[in-house]
């Protein structure tokens, strides 16, 4: 087994060990480090005013997208749309649209749905009517309630001056000289060395 360590003037770049004619340490105070990027936690929903849903006529196979203002009824037909709540997903987090839909088909035996509808999960909440196919496109308009909060300020890592060993330690005791870390050649597996 070949053991490598890591020396001062020591780099590990793309799978190849660098010598570098500076000094690592001086490399690294040079360098400025970065904080990761602001993103909003998994659970954070921007409020919407105007709920955007794509109906289909199963009768016809006529496909159209109805706009309607949060709290207001829109109608397509003999069906009534009714958004209670639009939320959207803020932009440091995948997009996604959920709406809280109210829909009634007017005819006889209509089928009726009160839920939440989301984007990019269309099975959790289906409208199981004969007549129409309602899915949930996108949240549009002016910002409502609830309001995105502050992003979360990430704190910016530091440095190390020294890079650490394959071992684990960073301590300049562990680190030998290019020719201590070659292993030696009696010391192969045609003598019995270590495999």
């Amino acid at each position: 087994m070949r053991r490598f360590v890591l020396h001062k003037n020591t780099v590990f770049i793309a799978g190849c060990f660098i010598t570098a004619v500076a000094p690592v340490s001086a490399a690294l105070a040079q360098l400025t480090p970065l904080a990761p990027p602001a993103i909003y936690p998994a659970d954070t929903w921007q409020g919407k005013s105007v709920a955007v849903v794509r109906v289909l006529d199963r009768l016809d196979a006529h496909v159209e997208l109805v706009t309607v203002p949060v709290g207001t009824t829109g109608h397509y037909k003999s069906l009534d749309i009714t958004p209670r709540r639009c939320l959207q997903r803020p932009p440091t987090l995948s997009p996604d649209s959920a709406a809280w839909l109210d829909l009634h088909d007017t005819r006889k035996e209509g089928a009726v749905f009160n839920g939440w509808m989301l984007e990019a999960e269309p099975w959790a909440g289906v409208f199981e009517s004969a007549g129409y196919d309602v899915r949930m496109v996108r949240c549009e308009g002016q910002d409502a309630s609830p309001a995105l909060p502050a992003l979360p300020v990430p704190a910016v890592p530091s440095l190390r001056a020294e890079p650490p060993t394959l071992d684990g330690s960073s301590s300049g005791s562990a680190l030998q000289s290019p020719a201590e870390a070659l292993p030696s050649p009696s010391a192969g597996p045609e003598t019995g060395g270590e495999y």
